[in-house]
């Protein structure tokens, strides 16, 4: 016979899954993995000649003083590493309620920056998510709907 894990322990694990991504986006948005954001100018002086500037930016370069989006890229890193290190702890803890809303926070990021940072933070916001219905479904199964999960 196969045991079956609870949905706590499923909670547990994607809240770890969670966890992972989201600190392998932290680690890209802060150029672990190469630059996030690179760019091309081109001017021309008064006698036709053109100058052409290129550069490359990352999260890690704001804390060397670098202007350019790094200022950016570094608050978006640190806001995903606050918002799933929090949701993490949250399921960990069998905080519902907490873990719902670093959920939410994810899934408004999400929209909001699709563009461009939103990406980074699609797989762990699913994850949490993932954890947040396990600890709800197992909440609402063992009779305490309306209160925190005990662990």
């Amino acid at each position: 016979m196969v045991a079956t894990p609870s949905l706590r322990a499923v909670a547990r694990g994607a809240a770890g899954l969670a966890g992972a991504t989201g600190a392998a986006g932290f680690l890209h948005l802060m150029g672990a993995f190469g630059p996030v954001t690179c760019w091309t100018g081109r001017s021309q002086t008064g006698d036709g000649e053109v100058t052409v500037t290129r550069g490359c930016s990352a999260g890690i370069d704001y804390l060397f003083g670098s202007g350019g989006n790094a200022p950016v890229l570094f608050f978006w890193a640190v806001v995903l590493l606050v918002v799933v290190a929090l949701g993490t702890a949250a399921v960990w803890t069998g905080r519902r309620r907490a873990a719902w809303v670093t959920v939410v926070v994810g899934v408004v990021v999400s929209i909001i920056g699709v563009m461009s940072i939103g990406w980074y933070f699609v797989l762990p916001t699913l994850c949490l998510s993932a954890a947040a219905t396990a600890l709800s479904v197992d909440a609402r199964r063992s009779g305490d709907g309306g209160g925190e999960a005990t662990t």
